[in-house]
């Protein structure tokens, strides 16, 4: 209910701008709350729009600050807000769901097609850039690697190779694409994952690069199989992931 609020709030800038606009251009920043007022509003439909909603009034949602200011009897009761909004929002992001999930089952069907493309039972799709001969490691194992991680429109989103060391990271603590594939090589091999929405982060987004039901891309070079690292042992100096990689069990 909480993220619903700060979104509902967030509406205010947005998509009819255009038909309000010589009002909205008649708001001078008189004072010092008036300039504070305009840089929360920024601020919250900045958010808002990272969100991927702009089909709201801009007038309406100016209606209901006025309202509330003025202490004025609201259009809608407000026994029926919540309910109101939360189908409203659960059928946006039904249809955000539906459109991303048919965008990687594309993806995959012609990934799968690609030269050199392996297709795990699980879905996981994976290039071998170069093969290792070293140790392969398994579910109670560490690993020293470097990676590139990016999303299907090729945004990167993180990547260690311009780093000296690579990181240390633990098999259980990752997302299950990661872990299977980090299982499928040897030390000293590099290989192109391609990971599924349902084996990486599902409806929850990490950060806000991230998107909820992306499919995530990683180059990853597998360069030490190490001993499973207790959290409190980890080196301070070592090399820190700038996302989390971790598996997504537990509250959001």
């Amino acid at each position: 209910m909480k993220k619903i609020i700060i979104v509902i709030a967030a509406i205010l800038a947005l998509s009819d701008f255009a038909a309000a606009q010589k009002y909205y251009n008649k708001v001078k920043l008189a004072t010092a709350e008036d300039s504070v007022s305009y840089c929360v509003g920024i601020l919250m439909a900045k958010n808002f729009a990272e969100q991927g909603f702009d089909m709201f009034s801009a007038d309406a949602i100016g209606k209901a600050f006025s309202d509330i200011a003025n202490n004025k009897t609201l259009a809608i009761p407000s026994d029926d807000m919540s309910a109101m909004v939360s189908t409203y929002f659960s059928r946006i992001e039904a249809q955000q769901k539906e459109k991303a999930q048919a965008k990687e089952k594309e993806f995959f069907a012609n990934n799968a097609k690609e030269d050199g493309i392996i297709t795990t039972e699980s879905g996981l799709q994976y290039r071998v850039i170069k093969e290792g001969t070293g140790r392969t490691p398994d579910d109670t194992c560490g690993v020293k690697v470097h990676y590139e991680g990016k999303l299907l429109d090729g945004t990167v989103f993180d990547s260690t190779f311009d780093t000296e060391e690579p990181v240390q990271l633990n098999l259980d603590y990752l997302i299950p694409g990661m872990t299977e594939g980090l299982k499928l090589m040897k030390e000293g091999a590099e290989y192109m994952f391609y990971i599924p929405s349902d084996l990486a982060y599902g409806e929850y987004s990490p950060a806000s690069v991230i998107p909820a039901y992306s499919t995530l891309i990683f180059d990853i070079e597998l360069v030490q199989v190490t001993e499973h690292q207790a959290e409190d042992d980890e080196d301070d100096d070592s090399p820190s992931i700038n996302f989390d990689m971790f598996d997504t069990d537990g509250d959001e």
